[in-house]
């Protein structure tokens, strides 16, 4: 009796606490890295919650099931391994498997079937860390969706991948999401007959690119719920302050690769568990034509994503409904506008005519024309336009981008179509801590590269937002996705739209980031000379109270040459010290303060590098 009522209390404790249900899918060459995410989990887990730990497997070794339990003896976390083996042996046929991928990426397509007991729960790679309370994903309301979801941000950036989400998985590339972290209301998944559904569309097709990711999406599109972003945050472009979640997506590993953002959160885990020597050396002796080929793949990839867009009438055809093929034409220009082939960027006579344009320019005093024909443009409005990139597939979009780009210059860098020679006053830049307008001669598509390199390095947790001409901000192909997406704001002849860039300007700089300037208004192609700057950056700073930071480009003659026949330059960046507003000055007279400044500081750094006057032909001819 006493017995009995001594054990009674203690159950009814125990059913009382909330259970998270958490899936992994694995096999023995992933349990290193599921240890480590398990230990992010444990590490940041509460008492009062019963976390059970399924190991999805079709066949783990003892000694794998014993480094997973030894990760943690807490009592509230309960591991169950499920050895799936028998219910994936007949399908294996249809499960279409890819490099990384193995039949265990499959797994989670069947899980809610598998468990009819449970209603709701998480899947998670085991590329991944997790610095919050993974219950709190857990907690998340659902209502009718039958999954949570974070936007892939890895697709935003190519154009292939763009195009085959768009062509072959019929949704919308902003709504694609990433698979490696679900929410699944397992409830309405098996309501909704997710499985039979799964496996009668691999009855027709096998998508060749993300596989099971692409059934997930393709099956459950507009049924899904986007979640915080910061559940499934990757290491690419900017970075993101406090994420919940870090996932190592793709070739993003780093126990393969060095200098993966985040990486720290990784190695900080792997250490606890006494991983993170193995792992390192491995890591180091990993030749260095297999890393490289992480990086082929990824154009393979874009390659397979293309032939895959040709087969979509074909092979692709019995899958799409009427609406699917109604809504793909209506997205055709898309494709168009993020094509690769139309870079508009001038050829040898193009640029010889150029070259002499620029001078007609400089004797007429044109300064602040352009002289490259660039394609026509409509007036942007404010419609659609996310000046500071707040909504989630903005932000990831703009990830994407700026992550993009620097793998896109430093290639260019690699393959010496671009040259650095360095830097000068690099402490200018680091001692200012406070936001800033930054300017810059502007002479190259390319000239931001040597400052955003820089800036990346010594203002790790500010941004670096720059203002772009609305001709730009519309301009096609590659380049006019980085104008878009790098942390740009446009400046337009639509007058709300101004209003908004203007407001957006006053947050990012009062909120301690910088803004890239191209103060002289105009691109001449490899002019070395400053041209005079207009006052519009210099009345931000003033308004803003914040320093002005000149930047200047001085560049050499190489002995190689371009695709056209002319020189590649070799670039020097002089960062100059910074020139703050006066307090006995009003705005406006501290405008044409910081302007007098900066364009001295600009004429001196000419003067001392080339060993010459700045003169214009302008003035010569008066």
């Amino acid at each position: 009796m006493n017995n009995s009522s001594a054990v009674k209390p203690k159950q009814k404790v125990a059913n009382s606490k909330i259970k998270v249900p958490v899936f992994f899918t694995v096999d023995d060459n992933y349990i290193p890295f599921m240890t480590i995410t398990l230990k992010s989990i444990v590490d940041h887990s509460k008492k009062n919650i019963i976390y059970e730990i399924y190991v999805i497997h079709s066949g783990l070794s003892v000694e794998s099931k014993r480094r997973v339990k030894a990760v943690t003896n807490k009592k509230n976390f309960v591991f169950h391994f499920v050895n799936v083996f028998l219910k994936v042996q007949n399908l294996a046929i249809r499960l279409d498997v890819r490099d990384y991928y193995t039949s265990s990426t499959y797994y989670r397509l069947f899980l809610p079937d598998l468990f009819p007991q449970i209603s709701k729960a998480i899947y998670i790679d085991s590329d991944i860390v997790v610095r919050e309370d993974i219950a709190n994903l857990f907690n998340i309301d659902l209502e009718d969706k039958l999954l949570g979801v974070v936007p892939d941000g890895s697709v935003q950036i190519y154009p292939e991948f763009i195009k085959y989400v768009e062509t072959v998985i019929a949704v919308d590339h902003k709504e694609y999401f990433n698979a490696g972290v679900l929410l699944m209301n397992f409830k309405g998944l098996r309501a909704f007959k997710f499985e039979q559904k799964c496996f009668k569309l691999l009855s027709k097709v096998s998508f060749k690119v993300a596989q099971d990711q692409d059934i997930l999406n393709f099956i459950t599109k507009g049924k899904v719920k986007f979640i915080d972003p910061r559940w499934n945050v990757m290491p690419l472009g900017e970075k993101v302050e406090d994420p919940y979640l870090v996932h190592y997506n793709l070739i993003l590993k780093p126990w393969k690769h060095e200098n993966i953002m985040y990486e720290e959160y990784f190695w900080d885990v792997a250490e606890k568990l006494n991983l993170k020597y193995e792992l390192y050396g491995r890591m180091m002796l990993i030749p260095k034509e297999l890393k490289e080929q992480d990086f082929l793949g990824i154009e393979m990839v874009k390659k397979l994503c293309l032939a895959e867009v040709e087969k979509v009438d074909t092979y692709y055809a019995p899958i799409y409904s009427q609406k699917d093929i109604i809504e793909r034409r209506n997205r055709q220009n898309l494709f168009e506008e993020l094509s690769f082939k139309n870079m508009n960027y001038p050829h040898h006579g193009e640029r010889q005519a150029i070259l002499d344009k620029i001078v007609e320019y400089e004797k007429a005093g044109k300064f602040d024309q352009d002289v490259e024909n660039d394609p026509p443009y409509k007036p942007i409005t404010v419609e659609g336009i996310d000046f500071l990139r707040k909504k989630p597939h903005n932000k990831f979009k703009s990830a994407f981008a700026n992550w993009y780009s620097f793998k896109y210059f430093n290639h260019l860098i690699d393959k010496g179509q671009i040259i650095i020679d360095g830097y000068e006053g690099v402490h200018n830049l680091k001692e200012v801590t406070t936001g800033a307008v930054i300017t810059a001669n502007h002479f190259s598509p390319f000239d931001s590269i040597p400052l955003h390199k820089i800036f990346k390095q010594v203002k790790k947790n500010r941004k670096l937002f720059k203002i772009i001409r609305e001709g730009n901000y519309s301009f096609p192909g590659l380049y006019g996705f980085f104008m878009r997406n790098c942390n740009s704001i446009p400046l337009a002849s639509n007058l709300e739209v101004m209003r908004h860039t203007l407001n957006a300007i006053d947050t990012v700089l009062s909120r301690g980031d910088y803004l890239l300037v191209y103060a002289e208004q105009s691109m001449w192609w490899n002019y070395k000379k400053p041209k005079p700057t207009k006052l519009g950056a210099f009345k931000w700073a003033s308004k803003n109270n914040v320093p002005v930071i000149p930047t200047f480009i001085t560049m050499r003659d190489t002995g190689a040459l371009d695709g056209e026949g002319f020189p590649i330059k070799a670039y020097t960046l002089h960062i100059l010290p910074a020139i703050y507003p006066k307090s006995n000055l009003s705005i406006g007279e501290n405008a044409l303060y910081l302007k007098s400044e900066n364009d001295k500081a600009w004429k001196e750094v000419y003067e001392r590098v080339y060993g010459e006057k700045l003169t214009y032909l302008c003035n010569e001819d008066k």
